[in-house]
């Protein structure tokens, strides 16, 4: 199926998709305005967004809608269609490889400091086509009413922070906006820019910045835990704050943001807070924050030397991602 046949049914099966036409660009594959002066409008609704769980591999690591999955059949032909000509088979799966096989490649060194920045993946071989999907999904999906949803054609659209917002409503996920030649979207601007990295693979500042993993003696049998899972986090006066669990002996800090840049003295403020419930005088806290501070910013700059002895293409991609964590923390 061809980019032009392949819009064509998307927009026979509802979908919108004016003033757009699928050409290669540096990430693969992309969406560009037919013409610039012209306004774009891209919808993907709600009857095509569809639940990764309702995909399976192949024995020939290629997907397909499982049977059962109660969608009719052009929207089956289309979803197929689409993985086998533009997505998943058209170098979805392939990018995603290499890309794994990069960092399976890193010394071990390298590794290392990408477990405490928050990196959770096997880095001792490829993926398996399973763990391949599983990644390819988190690049791709989107929430929609609390659920997660590939969005075919919205998804082509590549990454840029002055890009243009999605729009998500019961009736499918939007983007519009003029555009000089890609159509860029802005994912999501307050992930930190490790994390950003290792959910999309490539490099992209950010408005947050987060702690790395670390273990902080408090005393002479108390220790604070920092970790990097922003997932787990809760609200607090409409602020979103890290979930705290105490075992024996140990404070656990689900993650710790350094830098918001929506709002500069939140992420002390509520450091502080939250140990000062833990019994920790506030100029403890403070001091603490600011050790935090002072450790990263080295972990930072051991972790850029690092990068300089193991050059590449890779390498060159994680420099990136610290230097825009470095620029966060070097205006605190």
């Amino acid at each position: 199926m061809s980019p032009a046949e392949l819009l064509a049914q998307f927009r026979a099966l509802g979908g919108i998709a004016d003033n757009v036409c699928i050409r290669p660009c540096q990430h693969g594959i992309g969406l560009f305005a037919v013409e610039p002066a012209q306004a774009v409008r891209v919808h993907t609704p709600a009857q095509l967004l569809i639940a990764p769980q309702l995909l399976e591999l192949t024995p020939e690591a290629q997907l397909k809608v499982r049977s059962g999955s109660g969608l009719g059949a052009e929207v089956v032909a289309f979803h197929e269609g689409y993985l086998r000509s533009i997505a998943w088979a058209a170098g979805g799966h392939a990018r995603i490889r290499a890309h794994y096989q990069a960092l399976c490649a890193l010394p071990d060194r390298l590794k290392h400091f990408l477990q405490i920045f928050g990196c959770t993946d096997d880095l001792g071989q490829p993926p398996t086509p399973q763990q391949a999907f599983a990644a390819y999904c988190i690049s791709r999906q989107i929430r929609v009413q609390g659920s997660s949803r590939l969005m075919p054609v919205l998804e082509l659209i590549n990454h840029a922070d002055t890009g243009a917002p999605y729009g998500v409503s019961p009736e499918g996920v939007s983007l519009s906006g003029r555009f000089a030649g890609e159509v860029l979207a802005c994912y999501r601007q307050h992930l930190d820019a490790f994390h950003f990295f290792f959910n999309y693979h490539f490099a992209a500042p950010s408005r947050s910045a987060l702690s790395c993993e670390v273990r902080i003696g408090l005393d002479a049998t108390t220790t604070l835990q920092v970790s990097r899972w922003d997932g787990l986090s809760e609200l607090r006066e409409g602020a979103r704050v890290p979930q705290v669990r105490t075992r024996k002996n140990e404070i656990q800090l689900s993650y710790v943001e350094l830098v918001n840049q929506d709002a500069p003295a939140l992420p002390r403020q509520v450091f502080v807070a939250l140990l000062s419930e833990q019994g920790l005088p506030s100029n403890r806290a403070h001091a603490l924050f600011d050790g935090l501070l002072a450790h990263n910013r080295q972990v930072l700059q051991d972790f850029l030397a690092a990068c300089e002895a193991a050059p590449g293409p890779l390498t060159a991609q994680l420099k990136a991602v610290a230097g825009y964590q470095l620029d966060k923390l070097g205006r605190c």
